[in-house]
């Protein structure tokens, strides 16, 4: 009977999609690792963001995998290309700005409403998606939700908002922090390397 299983699972389509998926996935995911290029980086990050979306897809995440498309491959990647070429084609110091005041204001108030989040979700408690169906309440807001049986159906706009901002509330923002350091790090970097090719070329000139 498990053989039987096992050999439906194998010849079904959706199984066939999955391990075509998931080998476009691991290739192009490999590709943007050890490819020198950094504009074809990005195209095969594009292609694993598609390949994922389809495994999306595959598992019944019509929303996820639509997003997927529409802000990773579409959105963010372009952005990363056109940085990429803005980079490689203009080289503008920093220095400028390291030492302005504006920087320690900035910093003062992402700090803040950093430590007010995690002091607020430690005090008043994270809300779980469990409270989903009859609505949820915290402090002095609050918000209905009715149709349960749509909320709870899989890729369901309501069911991931839920999961993201009520399970997963405090790693989602830790996350995004991490991924604005990083941005602003491959910026740095890129920047103080075009600075040090122009110097080479002045000395050898």
């Amino acid at each position: 009977m498990d053989e039987i299983i096992y050999m439906n699972i194998e010849s079904s389509p959706s199984f066939l999609l999955f391990i075509f998926f998931g080998t476009v996935t691991v290739v192009t995911a490999l590709s943007v690792i050890f490819q020198k290029n950094p504009v074809v980086s990005a195209v095969s990050l594009v292609f694993t963001f598609f390949a994922l979306a389809g495994i999306y897809g595959i598992m019944g995440a019509l929303f996820i995998a639509t997003m997927q498309v529409l802000v990773y491959a579409g959105a963010i990647m372009v952005l990363i290309v056109f940085v990429l070429m803005l980079l490689s084609q203009r080289a503008e110091t920093l220095s400028r700005y390291r030492k302005h005041p504006i920087r320690l204001v900035l910093l003062s108030v992402f700090a803040l409403g950093f430590f007010f989040l995690l002091y607020s979700a430690l005090t008043t408690g994270v809300p779980h998606s469990d409270q989903v169906g009859k609505g949820y309440e915290n402090a002095e807001y609050s918000f209905p939700i009715q149709g349960t049986a749509t909320v709870n159906a899989k890729g369901n706009v309501g069911v991931v908002g839920a999961s993201t901002y009520l399970d997963y509330l405090l790693p989602f923002e830790m996350i995004s922090i991490l991924l604005l350091v990083a941005v602003l790090g491959a910026v740095i970097l890129a920047k103080k390397k075009n600075t040090e090719v122009e110097q080479t070329k002045d000395n050898v000139l």
